[in-house]
């Protein structure tokens, strides 16, 4: 963990000062492993290839961690690791997507359909476009749920010097940490989207792309990270459409129609399986569809079983995928604060990839004059994620 991201973070249920204790040192002497310890708070917080894990729950890792660091630890005996209950739903969110991402890793030369090249020109052209047109300074960006980590890498590229943190509740990011040490500018933490280790308005691009859908609330979720844009700042969101499968004719909307009712079905089946029924079915998923997957599939050349297997993952496991529509995304916007700058090119989209572009995507700025807390709920509700 780099200094830089130590001056940015706080705890996660107090918001005051971390102050590490490092056990293992890389060459470059930035904490591998290690604690943050919240005095106030008498919490620790782990730290595991460079890391920081800020949930306010605990996880199988933590047991394994004070298993490996069992005698530093015991120098620590006035803290304790938090123990609040997972948010509505974060267990299974958690869950399924360290078990999707685990296989991936930012050395992986695809993201789904997408190679780093492609992302750049997606974000360069069809989601962040309005960048070099309104002359934005970003010098600093929160990606919120980076998967693997491309995602962060990907933004560094496409915003020049700025600092990024990406932040995700998924546990194989861990497995990145590393190589995130080697990039000065580049932080990684694991937590909850609800409980973010950050003071507010401490950013000037809050950027989320294909996430906060898969929460028990997409509209509560909206609000949680809309709370961490700075004033005159910046939030861009991609969300699910609400009927993009009804909007295609011929051959190809019979094949969108009839994988969006296989997902409604399987979904709700599968995304509650146990990992030891999950790992077996999506094994023969992934057999069954590679073949039909690799004549439709861009990067045929480079696309494996694996790749696969993780769009199915990404397709049937999540417990939660809510769809919703431009105007219902737009009034989390006004409603939060902000005035919508863009909205995303399907014109640029289809120059870049030859296909349809899905989904609702568009950023807004922060007006001056809303510093506070915006109006929602910082915490998931038990309500369903249609934003009402």
């Amino acid at each position: 963990m780099k200094p830089q991201l130590l001056e940015r973070i706080c705890c996660p249920k107090c918001h005051g000062e971390l102050n590490p204790a490092a056990f293992v040192r890389n060459p470059d002497r930035d904490m591998q492993d290690g604690i943050l310890i919240c005095r106030p708070c008498s919490l620790r917080f782990p730290v595991a290839n460079g890391v920081p894990v800020l949930l306010l729950f605990r996880t199988g890792f933590h047991k394994e961690f004070e298993k490996r660091f069992r005698s530093q630890l015991a120098e620590h005996s006035s803290t304790e690791w938090p123990s609040e209950p997972p948010g509505p739903g974060e267990s299974a969110v958690q869950d399924t997507f360290t078990e999707e991402w685990a296989p991936i890793t930012e050395e992986d030369d695809l993201t789904f359909t997408y190679t780093m090249e492609d992302l750049i020109n997606l974000n360069r052209s069809v989601w962040l476009k309005w960048i070099p047109k309104r002359g934005a300074e970003i010098r600093s960006a929160l990606v919120v749920g980076c998967g693997a980590g491309k995602e962060v890498l990907v933004l560094s590229k496409v915003l020049g010097a700025s600092e990024i943190v990406g932040i995700d509740i998924n546990l194989a990011v861990l497995h990145s940490g590393p190589e995130f040490l080697k990039e000065s500018r580049i932080h990684v933490v694991v937590c909850s989207l609800f409980h973010p280790p950050f003071r507010e308005a401490s950013f000037d691009l809050v950027y989320s792309q294909g996430v906060i859908h898969h929460n028990v609330s997409t509209r509560d979720a909206f609000t949680s990270i809309s709370r961490f844009v700075r004033p005159e700042g910046f939030l861009f969101v991609w969300v699910y459409g609400l009927d993009d499968h009804l909007a295609c004719r011929g051959f190809t909307g019979f094949v969108a129609r009839a994988t969006w009712w296989a997902e409604q079905i399987l979904r709700p089946v599968v995304s509650r399986c146990p990992s030891l029924l999950r790992k077996p079915f999506f094994l023969v998923l992934g057999l069954l569809l590679h073949p039909l997957v690799l004549i439709r599939v861009r990067h045929r050349k480079i696309w494996r079983l694996k790749n696969t297997i993780h769009g199915c993952k990404d397709w049937l496991s999540p417990r939660y995928a809510h769809e919703h529509s431009f105007n219902e995304v737009i009034e989390w916007y006004e409603r939060e604060g902000y005035e919508i700058i863009d909205v995303q090119s399907p014109a640029a989209y289809r120059d870049l990839f030859q296909k349809r572009l899905w989904g609702v995507g568009m950023t807004g700025r922060r007006t001056a004059g809303d510093g506070g807390v915006p109006s929602g709920a910082s915490q998931p509700s038990k309500a369903s994620g249609d934003g009402e």
